[in-house]
């Protein structure tokens, strides 16, 4: 299963939550008007025996048992409202919520450092930006989290058990396997879950509330108010029952949505190291060890289908996750059950102390660069599934970086500078007007620290100038929103100073922008446009690339048509259109960076597999000379960027 493919089925478990939250909105509503009409029916009787409403009552108090729907179905879905409102901040805020730990490039603690090192390189290897990293610092267990509803607004989350007792490779696959949730789209469905689940959970925590509070006053009242005390304890007994109701349904729901995804997690964490004993390790530790996967100092009820392992017992029916020795057999078909009982024995008293893993995050080994074949398969099939050679890649470049570019893209005060230092232009004139920018919008010593970075830049490569976007973008995001306005206009206005805005420039904006919007509106929805609907943006598309590719316009159009050609046998209406006259032909814009900038932010609302086509038709127009340019290939990156499909760095050689 693809990315693409991916990305469809988690749309098909959306539609599954939706079905099933309805079923169990209906339950509740159910019973809450069991509860109210009966109390209204034995009001006042003082023989013993409860009576409960039949089919006659109900129609005669139709205005009765609506009213009370109404407001119950209102109630829940405020309740989901609000808690997704809430929820809106960030994955951060969920790490938060359970008391996990920020951790920050300036840890020296070596199992905090290898864990943000392992993050780093899958983050640079999944071409998207550096996620936040949280340690639940309490919890023993080994368990693990990825929460968020974007790339631009994620966090991870490991518990101290896991820092603690994993190696390095298996602490890569476990990472690997919150990696694959996020890229899937399981993280933005499961952070969604949470939100949509509380309105259904939300009965049963009143009903604990007034039964506390029943209780209490029960105990403090003279007898006279005791029998009040007592309606007001049997009224919350029953919001209490109704309660479990929504806890079963949130049970069901979360097994449904979750369960199969893991397997499929799994097997992702395998193909970003090419291996499994890191995936398959990590699972045997947490059967081998005492503690397992289980969360002790916080609720993980809320939090228990995005884990990584199971982090409270519950019976096969409701379980999100499915048994340990079935993943690790999916794994490993010859695995031997006996193996956890020597293991368990290895693994007393023996403690990970991250001494065999304190790495030099700034070392200056040279960069090894690996070559891609560009073919629309080959590009396709990378999209949010990165596999060894990009983490080998991506572990070359950050070992590479000049220490003066590392500590700048980890620095609160020069990760900004950095990111306006990529878009010096070479020219000492141009340069000195936006120097002069950007000491007008931000400071001099702004300006100051860009010119100094821009004089390092050429020493990784240009091929991996979008990656030092990606690790500095955790420190650029969290200023506030009006300065994050500014930049974005600060970001324009350098890119337009010389009159000429060349393919990087271009791309690096179009990056920045996406990601920054997603940190500020992360809620991003996938579309259900075809191709068919938006002939004029694809031909926009595809003309500026074939334009910004081929200098000639002849050969230049000849891309355009290979382009075009490529979506025809994707969709038949095209072809038919083109055919007869009707699909646009090969016709630059005047303003490109608009008419791109406007063309790709309609495309974004194409479905999954229309993109997949999208993408496989751009790699034919690019490489129709035979040939890939660094700008070529960031150029798709940024295209893919802004389509929400992630394309991880690659050094592209055609072929």
């Amino acid at each position: 299963m693809n990315f693409f493919q991916s990305q469809d089925e988690a749309r098909r478990k959306t539609r599954i939550l939706i079905l099933m939250f309805i079923l169990a909105v209906i339950a509740i509503v159910a019973a809450v008007n069991l509860v109210i009409t009966a109390l209204v029916i034995n009001a006042g009787d003082e023989t013993e025996t409860a009576t409960l409403p039949d089919f006659d009552w109900i129609m005669s108090h139709l205005s009765l048992v609506g009213g009370i729907s109404l407001v119950t179905i209102g109630f829940i879905s405020l309740s989901s409202l609000y808690k997704i409102a809430s929820l809106s901040s960030g994955g951060g805020k969920v790490a938060r919520s359970l008391g996990a730990t920020l951790i920050t490039a300036e840890t020296r603690e070596p199992l905090r450092r290898r864990l943000y090192n392992v993050v780093e390189e899958m983050a640079i290897a999944s071409g998207i930006p550096m996620p936040e990293v949280y340690v639940l610092e309490r919890e023993a267990g080994i368990n693990a989290f990825a929460a968020g509803f974007t790339t631009g607004d994620a966090a991870v989350t490991v518990t101290r058990g896991t820092l603690e007792t994993l190696s390095r490779d298996e602490l890569q696959g476990v990472i690997g396997h919150e990696f694959s949730h996020i890229l899937n789209g399981d993280m933005r469905l499961n952070t969604r879950l949470m939100g949509v689940l509380f309105g259904i959970l939300v009965i049963g925590l009143i009903g604990r509330a007034v039964l506390n509070s029943a209780r209490y006053g029960a105990v403090r009242s003279d007898n006279s108010r005791r029998d009040g005390a007592g309606a007001i304890y049997l009224a919350g007994l029953a919001l209490f029952l109704i309660g479990y109701i929504g806890v079963f349904f949130g049970q069901l729901i979360k097994a449904a949505v979750s369960r199969q995804r893991e397997f499929l997690a799994d097997a992702s964490a395998v193909q970003f190291a090419r291996q499994t004993q890191g995936i398959a390790g990590a699972l045997k530790k947490i059967a081998a060890a005492q503690q397992g996967s289980e969360l002790q100092t916080v609720d993980s009820d809320e939090v228990s289908h995005m884990l990584f392992a199971t982090g409270a017992s519950f019976n096969s029916l409701l379980a999100t996750h499915p048994p340990l020795l079935r993943r690790i057999k999916a794994l490993e078909p010859n695995f031997d059950e006996a193996e956890i009982d020597r293991l368990a024995e290895q693994m007393r008293g023996q403690i990970q102390n991250g001494s065999e893993v304190i790495e030099e995050s700034t070392a200056t080994a040279g960069f090894a660069a690996q070559h891609f074949a560009v073919t629309p398969d080959a590009v396709t099939e990378t999209v949010g599934m990165p596999d060894e050679g990009h983490m080998q890649l991506a572990s070359s470049f950050r070992r590479s970086i000049p220490e003066n570019l590392y500590r700048a893209a980890h620095s609160g005060t020069d990760a900004l500078p950095l990111v306006l230092a990529l878009l010096l232009d070479a020219n000492e004139a141009v340069r000195r007007i936006q120097l002069d920018l950007i000491a007008e919008q931000l400071s001099g010593t702004a300006a100051m620290a860009a010119e100094t970075l821009q004089r390092e830049m050429q020493k990784p490569g240009a091929a991996f100038r979008l990656s030092l976007l990606q690790i500095a973008f955790p420190l650029i995001k969290t200023r506030p929103l009006e300065q994050l306005e500014r930049l974005a206009d600060l970001v324009e206005h350098l890119i337009k100073v010389d009159g000429v805005v060349d393919t990087f420039e271009f791309a690096l904006g179009c990056v920045l922008k996406t990601h920054l919007n997603d940190a500020v509106q992360p809620q991003h929805r996938h579309g259900n446009l075809r191709l068919t609907q938006l002939p004029e943006a694809v031909a926009t598309l595809f003309s500026v690339v074939a334009k910004q590719g081929h200098a000639e316009a002849g050969i230049a159009g000849k891309a355009y048509q290979q382009g075009m050609e490529s979506l025809g046998r994707h969709e038949r209406r095209i072809k038919m259109l083109m055919d007869t006259g009707q699909w646009p032909g090969y016709a630059p814009p005047g303003d490109w960076v608009f008419s791109t900038d406007t063309a790709l932010k309609t495309l974004d609302g194409l479905r999954m597999l229309d993109k997949q086509a999208l993408i496989s038709a751009l790699v034919l127009t690019i490489s129709h000379d035979g040939k890939v340019t660094s700008d070529e290939a960031e150029l798709l990156r940024a295209i893919c960027a802004t389509l929400h499909l992630p394309l991880p760095p690659f050094v592209f050689d055609a072929g």
